[in-house]
Formats: structure tokens, sequence, C-alpha cells
């Protein structure tokens, strides 16, 4: 059944089987899924779009509250400017969670900051990032999924981008969050988090769980870090668009990526994003190998490739299937 799973879930977008036999990719460290990940797929995406399409997320993003921070140094009424700006808006929701402007709304003793014009709010959003569905592997007890969280918002925010009555300015800080959420939907670490006698209350989507990458326990990092860098951390040195293009080639799009249902059906379909990622994390990215004592288990060179590979097919498939909902939104 595993192996029937992690098949089907691979097939979703044409790769070459002998991809499977490249060599691992360095790791002696990595990066989040965070602006070399983030970035290449909004680039991705961005230059899917058709021209009419691209003019209407060029105006919106022009709206943006946050212009000032997004298009710092950029003439934002050129073509590269505005792209770039679509590029920093990928990354704009992890950047304001260590902005003094925004606050924890999700503290106990939370003190909002003062609401700056064109903004719905200056919570941070932290729980919008991920969908941690439990499971349990021992019996323990499993976590309740917490609302809002990526899937149950991201609806919501699509259907405001062509709404008129809502304000230009919130749907420009709706369209900077769909950008960032639909590349953190397909994280596989973001879709769930595992419930065991060692973690009863959870273990953050991996964050809690320690490994090697090279068999030397100094470089230990958390699970959730290893999936966040499989991209980030070998592409450091290339140019956004050289790892967007090598996505692009690698991983070519399949018809079913690019219908995005209207109303209801699109919150189907979105969970049905983030399923694939709880299914990819319980059975690929939690498919450790045994500790040695209390040292942490060292990651194999198979896990490594498989890791980088699929990390590249999610990336590749966030952004076609973002290029699709943008032009069912704001489209003809």
């Amino acid at each position: 059944m595993r192996r029937l799973l992690l098949c089907a879930l691979l097939a979703l977008v044409p790769f070459p089987i002998s991809a499977l036999l490249l060599p691992p990719s360095h790791v002696s460290g990595v990066r989040r899924w965070d602006a070399i990940s983030h970035r290449a797929m909004a680039a991705l995406a961005y230059d899917r779009l058709r021209p009419a399409t691209r003019s209407r997320v060029d105006a919106l993003l022009r709206q943006h509250p946050d212009l000032a921070a997004l298009g710092l140094d950029l003439d934002v009424s050129t073509a590269d400017g505005i792209r770039e700006v679509f590029l920093r808006a990928s990354v704009w929701p992890d950047r304001i969670r260590n902005d003094s402007r925004f606050y924890r709304e999700a503290d106990r003793d939370a003190a909002p900051t003062p609401l700056l014009p064109g903004f719905p709010t200056m919570a941070r959003r932290d729980g919008w990032h991920y969908l941690a569905r439990s499971f349990s592997t021992d019996g323990t007890p499993t976590i309740a999924l917490e609302e809002p969280n990526i899937a149950s918002i991201l609806p919501s925010l699509a259907d405001a981008l062509a709404d008129g009555a809502v304000p230009a300015s919130v749907r420009a800080y709706n369209l900077a969050w769909i950008i960032h959420v639909v590349a953190d939907l397909h994280q596989p670490m973001h879709g769930t988090s595992r419930s065991v006698s060692a973690t009863p209350e959870g273990d953050a989507g991996g964050n809690r769980v320690w490994v090697q990458l090279r068999g030397d326990e100094r470089d230990s990092i958390n699970l959730h870090a290893v999936w966040d860098g499989w991209v980030g951390r070998p592409s450091r040195a290339l140019p956004i668009d050289e790892v967007a293009r090598g996505l692009a080639a690698a991983l070519p799009p399949s018809d079913g990526d690019l219908r995005i249902p209207d109303g209801a059906a699109l919150a189907k379909t979105v969970l049905g994003w983030a399923d694939e990622s709880a299914t990819l994390a319980r059975y690929v990215a939690y498919d450790l190998p045994p500790r040695q004592g209390a040292t942490p288990a060292v990651l194999p060179d198979d896990y490594l490739r498989r890791g980088e590979l699929i990390a590249r097919q999610r990336l590749a498939l966030a952004g076609y299937r973002l290029a699709a909902l943008l032009e069912a939104r704001l489209g003809n």
C-alpha cells in the first residue's frame, strides 16, 4: 500500500525514471522552504500567466498596503520591477513573522498593534502556514485540527480576488498570502504532524524530530527543516530564474493541474492538495531509519535522493496550480 501511494503521487507530474539515479545534491546544511523555493515557484507561476491576467496581477500588487517594503529599490512601474514584487510577495508572509508592526494573535496575552492604512489586520497569521492534521503510529490519541489553517483560508482569499466590493489593498494583501500558501500547501511537512508516545502533543510537522544528514551528530537538524531545504540549499548560488526554469523543464504540467473549480468545489480541491502533502509526509518523510541509542537517525542516500525529487515535483506543481488559480480568478 505504501508503495502504491507513493507511486500514485509521483505520477501526478511526468518525471523521468532516470532522475532517480542521479547523485544527491550537497546537503551539508539546509535553508527553509523560503526565499529560494518560494521565489522560484513564484517565478514559474508568474511567467505562465497570460499577458492580460499578468497585467491585472501587476495592477493589484501596486495596491498592496506594504508596497513600500515590497518595492524597495525597485521601479514598480516597469515590467521587471513589478515582477520582482510578485517574487517578493511570495515570502512576505514569512517576513512579517519577525516584523514588530505585526502581532502574534495566537498568544494568550496578544495585544494588537496599530492598524496601518490599507491592511485588513496586523495579525501575523501564523496558523495560515500549515495544516497539522495529526496521525499516530502507536495508538497515541491524535490532535484535533485547528482552525483557521492553510486549507480553510485559501478558498476565501481566492474568491475575494475578483470581488470588486473588496478594497483593492485587501485583495492585494490576499494575493500575497495566496502566492505564499499555495507553496506551503505543497510542502509535505506542512500537511501533517505525528503524535506518538514521546510527543503526545504532536511533533509540529517534524520540528521535534531530529535527524543527521551526513552521519555527524554536529549536523543534526529537525526533520521539518530538512524538507524545507531540499531545493533552497543546492540552488543558493543560482539565479532564481534558472532554478524556476529547471523546475519547469524537468516537470512539465499535466492537464489536471490546470483546472481550478469555482465556489465550494475549490475547498475540496485545496484539501486534495493538502492530502497529497500529508500522504507524502506520513509514508515518505517519516519513513526514517532506526536510531542508534540516543543518537538521531542518519538519513541514507536513497532518502536524500527521493526527498529532493519530491520537493522539486511539489514546487513545480505549486507553480502550475498557482498560475491556474490566478487565471481562474483574474483571467477572462
